[in-house]
């Protein structure tokens, strides 16, 4: 197919030392139905009880930093252990022309002869982190860890509605944080592959064109509606390429990594509403099972952006879910659009 393109790697010796999740209150949906805030049709809809919301002057690299903390204590290694530092977000980091992730690195430790990067690639951001951290790790033997965060505030209202800014999902504030090793860990990774469409980029960019400044607040639906309008591809040819890819990038990562999916024991999804679970993922799944976990994790948070991979994977090491032997495929899904898979053995 000529509008895709399939990247793949498969690792030996490089694990998932630790994970870590950290999260403001809860707000009750109800209360934000009742204020207005949230339509009660998306409500009953999507079936979230609960959304994480931070206070509005918690910037969210903190929420990674606090995660980043607990991940490294976990994990047992320092941070002068880390030889890399990869933070990424959905939103543009503010204020402009600033580097959050030398204000994260400043918040978790020292400085020191290590390398870090800000990556900006949507929901989709942590498994390029992962896998620049186990090619790192694989390359590079002087640090014995590689360090890769992710958070989002979604705020404020005139910049970005977590309500209303994609009618199928409510977004969730928070961050997460995952320390990676050549030596040991709570999950062996296996494989990678990022599955890539962009001839739909659209769908998300809407009808400006890059350089044109920046249209607020930002409501998905409108820019995909827009999208359409123009596009030679219909919304049901859009649905089927998205379809087809999760189930392509899914077959990829396992024939990569010599695994048949009858030794997969769940596939962990992003934190998104029930209806996009059952009308958008679950029918090309196949008969592979996914973590209920992450779906009933994601109702009482919301979608976290990029660290949906990061925190459903915890919870469901977490909740017992997955166990000592079992192989787990991590499916995020990001803007642009980038469809990846993570194949990890929990150890």
């Amino acid at each position: 197919m000529n509008w895709t393109e399939l990247f793949m790697t498969r690792w030996e010796n490089v694990y998932i030392a630790a994970t870590a999740v950290d999260l403001p209150p809860v707000v009750p949906v109800s209360e934000a139905v009742a204020d207005g805030s949230y339509p009660e049709k998306l409500a009953r809809r999507t079936r979230q009880r609960t959304v994480a919301v931070a206070p509005a002057d918690e910037p969210p690299a903190a929420f990674a930093a606090r995660a980043a903390k607990a991940a490294l204590a976990d994990s047992g290694y320092a941070f002068d252990d880390v030889g890399l530092l990869v933070h990424t977000s959905v939103l543009d980091p503010s204020p402009r022309m600033s580097n959050p992730v030398m204000w994260l690195e400043r918040e978790i430790g020292p400085g020191g002869f290590r390398d870090v990067a800000q990556l900006m690639n949507g929901c989709d951001g942590v498994v390029n982190g992962m896998r620049w951290a186990a090619a790192r790790l694989t390359c590079e033997t002087e640090h014995g860890a590689a360090l890769v965060t992710a958070a989002e505030s979604w705020q404020p209202k005139e910049v970005i509605d977590r309500w209303t800014v994609d009618p199928d999902t409510p977004f969730g504030d928070g961050g997460a944080a995952l320390v990676m090793s050549r030596d040991h860990g709570i999950a062996r990774l296996l494989a990678t592959a990022s599955h890539t469409q962009p001839h739909l980029e659209g769908v998300h960019r809407g009808p400006r064109v890059f350089g044109q400044g920046v249209s607020l607040p930002v409501v998905l639906s409108q820019r995909s509606h827009a999208f359409y309008e123009t596009s030679d591809i219909s919304r049901e040819e859009a649905w089927k390429m998205r379809g087809d890819g999760i189930g392509a990038v899914i077959d990829k990562v396992l024939a990569d990594a010599g695994i048949a999916r009858e030794q997969v024991a769940r596939v962990v999804l992003p934190f998104r509403g029930r209806q996009v679970l059952e009308e958008e993922y679950f029918p090309y799944l196949g008969d592979l099972e996914p973590a209920r976990s992450s779906e009933e994790r994601g109702r009482e948070i919301g979608h976290l952006g990029g660290a949906d991979p990061i925190a459903s994977l915890h919870y469901a090491i977490a909740s017992g879910e997955l166990s000592p032997g079992d192989h787990a495929v991590v499916f995020s899904e990001g803007v642009g659009i980038v469809q990846s898979a993570v194949l990890v053995e929990v150890v």
